[in-house]
C-alpha cells in the first residue's frame, strides 16, 4: 500500500500537483495533514493550484481541506477567495439538489421511476456532503419504455432539448447515445435522461434492468432518494472514468470516496466475476488501481493482485498517471490505443475500432451514418449477435 500522503505519479514535478492530490479527499490523516502543511510552507503558485483544482473538478475538496487543515499557511487573499467560492458552490449544489428532488417527484407522480446517479446522490453517498463534489448537471436513469414520456414531462417543466436537430437526425442521435439531454429555459440546469449507462458508441453490455435489483436510498435534504447499490455504482463509475480516459482527478476521487464509505458492503468476488463477464474487468481494475496509487484508497490486495501482473493494465495506469497533470485535453480520437487496450475481448476491440472510425468522419458523414444506423442498425445488430455467440 502506498503512503497516505505520497502520491505515486510519474512526471509530476510541481508541488501544486502533489498538494492537490493530498487535498482531494475527505479523510485527512495526520501524515497527509503534515504533508499539506509542509507543501503550503514552500513556494506555491496559488493561481495555478486553484485553476488545476477547478479543471479537475476537485475545487470544493481543495477549499474544504485547506480551510480546515492549514488556513494560516494560505495567503489571506487566496483563503478569502476559497471561502467565497465554497459558499457560492454550496448554494449552487443545494439549488441543483432541490431541483433534482422536484423533478423526481414530477416523474414519480406520473408513474415513472428514476434513479439519479453522479451529481447530488453520489456526493451524499460517497462524500457524505453534497457541497464536497463539483457537478453541473443531473443524470437520471429511467426504463427505456419510459424515456420518451419522461422527456415530454421535462419539456412540460420548462426544459428544452439541448441539441437542435432535424427530426430524423434527432431520432438517430438519441437512439445511438441512449440519452436525452435537456436544459432548463433559464440555462441554470442541465438534465441527462438516460435509459442505458453507456451509449452504443462506447459499448458495455450492462443490462440497465439489473441495476434496479440493488437500488437503495440516500437522504437528500431529508428526502429519501433512490441510489445505485455500492457494487453497481463502483462498476458504473469505473466504466465512466475509463470512457473519459480518467482525464479528471474528480473521477478517481469518486472511486476513492466510494470505497472509503462503502467498501465493506461490496461483495468483491461477485463484483469481479460480474465485471469479467461483461468484458469490463480491465476497466474495474484500472479504476481501483488509480484510486489506490493516487489517493491511498484501500483496496483488498486479493482483488488487485491477480491484475497487477497483467502488462497491459500497468501500461494503461502509467499512461493515465503521466497525463493527468500534462495540461492537455485527451479525446478518444486522439488516444485510440488506450481505448482498444481497455478491452479484453476481441469483438469489443472491433467495436472500439468502428467507433473511432466514426469519430473521424466529417460532420456531414456522421449525420448520414447516424441515419443509416437508426434506419437499419445493421452493423450494431451483427455486433450484438456476434457477442452473444462469443459469450
Amino acid at each position: 500500500m502506498v503512503s497516505a500522503y505520497h502520491p505515486l505519479v510519474e512526471n509530476v514535478n510541481r508541488p501544486e500537483d502533489e498538494l492537490l492530490l493530498c487535498c482531494a479527499r475527505t479523510d485527512i490523516g495526520s501524515d497527509t495533514a503534515e504533508r499539506i502543511q509542509s507543501l503550503c510552507r514552500g513556494p506555491i503558485d496559488w493561481v495555478y493550484l486553484i485553476g488545476a483544482a477547478s479543471a479537475h473538478g476537485v475545487k470544493p475538496l481543495l477549499c474544504s481541506t485547506l480551510i480546515k487543515t492549514c488556513p494560516g499557511a494560505v495567503p489571506k487573499s487566496t483563503l478569502d477567495q476559497l471561502r467565497r467560492y465554497f459558499q457560492a458552490h454550496s448554494l449552487k449544489n443545494l439549488f441543483l439538489t432541490r431541483e433534482l428532488i422536484r423533478l423526481l417527484d414530477v416523474l414519480e407522480k406520473n408513474s415513472i421511476s428514476a434513479v439519479p446517479w453522479k451529481g447530488p446522490v453520489l456526493a451524499a453517498a460517497a462524500y457524505g456532503n453534497v457541497a464536497l463534489r463539483q457537478f453541473g448537471d443531473l443524470d437520471l436513469l429511467v426504463c427505456e419504455q419510459d424515456a420518451l414520456r419522461g422527456k415530454d414531462l421535462l419539456l412540460s417543466q420548462g426544459y428544452r432539448l439541448l441539441y437542435d436537430k432535424s427530426a430524423a437526425d434527432e431520432a438517430a442521435f438519441h437512439t445511438l447515445r441512449q440519452v436525452y439531454e435537456l436544459v432548463r429555459e433559464d440555462g441554470r440546469v442541465t438534465v441527462e435522461l438516460h435509459w442505458a449507462i453507456t451509449s452504443q458508441t462506447f459499448y458495455f453490455p450492462l443490462d440497465p434492468a439489473s441495476l434496479w435489483e440493488q437500488v437503495g436510498t440516500v437522504s437528500l435534504e431529508g428526502a429519501p432518494v433512490r441510489n445505485f447499490g455500492p457494487e453497481d455504482l463502483l462498476l458504473v463509475l469505473c466504466v465512466h472514468g475509463a470512457k473519459h480516459h480518467w482525464g479528471r482527478l474528480m473521477w478517481i476521487c469518486d472511486i476513492a470516496e466510494l470505497l472509503r464509505a462503502h467498501s465493506r458492503e461490496i461483495d468483491w468476488p461477485r463484483l469481479t466475476k460480474r465485471a469479467g463477464g461483461l468484458g469490463g474487468a480491465r476497466m474495474l481494475s484500472l479504476g481501483l488501481l488509480l484510486a489506490r496509487d493516487l489517493l491511498g484508497a484501500k483496496v483488498p490486495e486479493d482483488v488487485l493482485h491477480p491484475t497487477q501482473t497483467e502488462p497491459r493494465l500497468a501500461l494503461l495506469a502509467a499512461d493515465v498517471r503521466s497525463r493527468l497533470f500534462a495540461g492537455a485535453s485527451v479525446m478518444a480520437v486522439e488516444r485510440p490505443s488506450f481505448y482498444i487496450q481497455l478491452r479484453e475481448r476481441p469483438l469489443d476491440r472491433l467495436r472500439c475500432r468502428l467507433y473511432l472510425a466514426y469519430r473521424m468522419l466529417s460532420p456531414n458523414t456522421q449525420a448520414w451514418t447516424l441515419r443509416l444506423l437508426h434506419s437499419g442498425r445493421y452493423v450494431l445488430h451483427l455486433l450484438h449477435r456476434g457477442n452473444a455467440r462469443a459469450q
